[in-house]
């Protein structure tokens, strides 16, 4: 499937102006929190990929960026974030079902 913003603008903007803004809000306060812990810019933005984007966008991006020594634990994390959120999911679809009225 190809990736055309232009598509995606045309046909659901709604949904363009919610990602932005949902992922907008995460970064901010992904770096406000991590600049009020001391934590390394670097660190943060990769973990915050990772969150967003999953394990290859943000080894992709600390590969680019030359950030060596963050590749294997954006690629850790990124894979822990499928894992505990795939459960996550699950947990609460069936709390979901469980509450729907059978008929």
């Amino acid at each position: 499937a190809a990736g055309s913003i232009a598509e995606m603008m045309s046909t659901a903007p709604a949904l363009f102006f919610f990602s932005c803004v949902q992922v907008a809000c995460h970064l901010s306060f992904t770096l406000l929190a991590g600049k009020w812990l001391g934590l390394a810019k670097a660190d943060l933005l990769i973990a915050s990929n990772a969150n967003v984007g999953g394990p290859t966008t943000a080894a992709a991006m600390a590969a680019s960026k030359g950030w060596k020594s963050l590749v294997v634990p954006a690629m850790l994390t990124g894979v822990l974030g499928y894992a505990v959120a795939t459960f996550a999911g699950v947990a609460f679809g069936y709390s979901v079902i469980a509450k729907l009225p059978l008929t």
